[in-house]
């Protein structure tokens, strides 16, 4: 969590759990649990995970609370955050899982994953806030596959405030998407902000990437960069000096389907 810039800082995201049986119109979700967007736009079968299937150390009160994770989407815009998130810590809560209950998110065309964290623009300039997030996804809960992610700063023991260097992390990205005052398709980047993944970029080695490949990934996990070590420097991701771990709004699979 962004403790240091206080809560008005740090926050929610909370988007009405797809296949809730909410009624949507122009804005909202349809009857089937699409979300449908502003002109009526719609990601196929677009769903909010909702299901926690890991969250070691959770305290299930305030941020230590893994439903804020599966309760929806409220992004605070480009210059602020929410208070509905389930914060990581980096000492007691290294991670958290989470699902689609008895559905999995195939590999389809285009995106196949949004993860909304709480990265804002600081005011003193373009620089971000940000506390980078890896990305895994798994078949079973037993065995994960990271999404591939680089950091690419000049130095890589230093943290920098350049999106661009944390290729292929979550958290990078502020979050527009609101579930009551805008209510967008989760997977329009413009719209509504977001750090989006595709299976296809998966390991294609015989291995698990490709198995998750054909039949979907029933799990995504979520773990602070921080918690990880960078393979090109022997060394933790570095983190920035007001960063105590990410803060989860939620997670949208795109192509999600009964699993079998």
């Amino acid at each position: 969590m962004k403790s240091t810039f206080g809560p008005g800082r740090s926050a929610a995201l909370a988007w009405v759990l797809a296949g809730c049986g909410v009624a949507g119109g122009a804005e909202g979700l349809s009857d089937g649990g699409v979300l449908v967007g502003e002109g009526g736009t719609a990601s196929p079968a677009a769903a909010l995970a909702d299901e926690v299937f890991e969250a070691p150390g959770a305290t299930f009160d305030g941020f230590g609370d893994p439903s804020r994770a599966t309760n929806g989407v409220r992004g605070g815009g480009p210059n602020g955050g929410s208070l509905d998130v389930y914060s990581l810590d980096d000492a007691a809560r290294p991670y958290l899982s989470l699902g689609w209950n008895g559905r999995r998110v195939m590999d389809g065309p285009g995106a196949d994953l949004v993860v909304f964290e709480n990265a804002f623009r600081l005011t003193s300039g373009m620089d971000q806030f940000m506390d980078p997030i890896v990305v895994s996804v798994s078949r079973d809960g037993r065995v994960w596959v990271d999404l591939p992610h680089d950091y690419v700063a000049p130095d890589e023991r230093l943290y920098v405030r350049d999106p661009d260097a944390w290729q292929g992390f979550a958290g990078r990205t502020p979050v527009l998407l609101h579930t009551e005052e805008h209510a967008v398709d989760p997977f329009d980047p413009i719209a509504a902000g977001g750090d989006a993944f595709d299976l296809a970029a998966l390991p294609s080695d015989g291995g698990e990437g490709d198995a998750i490949r054909l039949e979907g990934a029933r799990y995504v996990r979520l773990q602070s960069a921080t918690r990880r070590t960078n393979p090109d420097v022997g060394a933790p991701f570095p983190r920035d000096v007001a960063g105590n771990g990410a803060d989860i709004d939620g997670v949208f699979g795109r192509w999600v389907t009964a699993r079998p």
